[in-house]
C-alpha cells in the first residue's frame, strides 16, 4: 500500500519507477506538501544523488505529472525556495541543476546558497543561464557581500570574475572592503578586489574610506593595497 511516507522514501532515493507506480496507484498524493511547503519535486531536488541520471529521471517524471518547474515551497519577501534552489543548496547535484536550467527554470534565488556552499561551479552555471548577479540589491545585500560576510573568498572571486559590482554599498554605506576590514581579513583578499577594480575612496556611513582604514594597519601589506586602491581611484576619475 502506497503511503506518503513510502512515497517520500522513493522520491528522495530517486527510485523513479517506484514513484511512477506509487502515484499511478495514489494520484491523490501528487499535491502533498510537507510542513515547509515542499512538494515531491522539491524533495527530489534536495536529496543528494548517488545516481545523477536517476535524480533527473525522477524530476522529469514529476514535472511530466504537472508539478511546477518554478513552484516555490516557501518564500521570504521576493525570494523563493524553488526546486532549483533545493538542488543547489541541499542536493548539490550539478547535473540536475544544469538539467533544470536547460528546461528553462528561473535561475534566480540560488547564488547566495551557492556562495555559502563554496560551490564555484554552481555559481558559474547559474550566471551562464542568466542569474541576477546583484540579486538582493534592493534590500541592501548582494551575493558578493554575502560571500564576504561569510569569509567565502573563493565564491567571492567567482562572482567578481562574473561581473559583480565590487563597490556595492550596504544600508550602512559599507562596501566589501569595509566588511573585510571589520573582519580582519588578510591583505591578499583586499588585493583580489583591487584586481577587479574596487575603489578605496568610497566613504561608509561614518565617512571612513577603506583606503584610510587600511593605512592605519601595522602590516605593510595593507599599506601596499591602500596605495594600489589610491592609484585605481585616480585612474577611474
Amino acid at each position: 500500500m502506497v503511503s506518503k511516507t513510502s512515497l517520500r522514501e522513493s522520491v528522495r532515493a530517486h527510485r523513479w519507477a517506484e514513484v511512477a507506480e506509487g502515484l499511478a496507484a495514489r494520484p491523490d498524493l501528487l499535491g502533498v506538501r510537507d510542513e515547509r511547503g515542499r512538494g515531491w519535486l522539491h524533495q527530489a531536488c534536495m536529496a543528494p544523488a548517488a545516481d545523477a541520471g536517476a535524480a533527473i529521471r525522477t524530476a522529469d517524471l514529476l514535472l511530466g505529472l504537472g508539478l511546477g518547474l518554478n513552484d516555490a515551497a516557501f518564500t521570504e519577501g521576493a525570494w523563493k525556495a524553488t526546486p532549483l534552489w533545493h538542488a543547489v543548496s541541499r542536493g548539490r547535484n550539478l547535473a540536475l541543476v544544469e538539467h533544470l536550467l536547460k528546461l528553462g527554470c528561473d535561475p534566480d534565488y540560488c547564488l547566495f546558497a551557492a556562495a555559502w556552499n563554496e560551490d564555484r561551479a554552481a555559481i558559474r552555471l547559474l550566471l551562464a543561464h542568466g542569474a541576477d548577479i546583484e540579486e538582493g540589491a534592493a534590500r541592501g545585500e548582494t551575493p558578493l557581500l554575502g560571500a564576504i560576510a561569510w569569509s567565502k573568498f573563493g565564491p567571492a572571486e567567482e562572482l567578481l570574475i562574473g561581473g559583480a559590482n565590487p563597490d556595492f554599498q550596504d544600508p550602512k554605506g559599507r562596501t566589501a572592503l569595509h566588511l573585510m576590514l571589520k573582519k580582519g581579513s588578510a591583505a591578499e583578499h583586499f588585493a583580489m578586489f583591487v584586481r577587479h577594480g574596487a575603489r578605496g575612496d568610497i566613504p561608509d556611513g561614518e565617512g571612513r574610506t577603506a583606503a584610510e582604514l587600511l593605512r592605519r594597519k601595522r602590516d605593510p601589506g595593507y599599506h601596499a593595497v591602500a596605495d594600489r586602491l589610491a592609484q585605481a581611484s585616480t585612474v577611474s576619475r
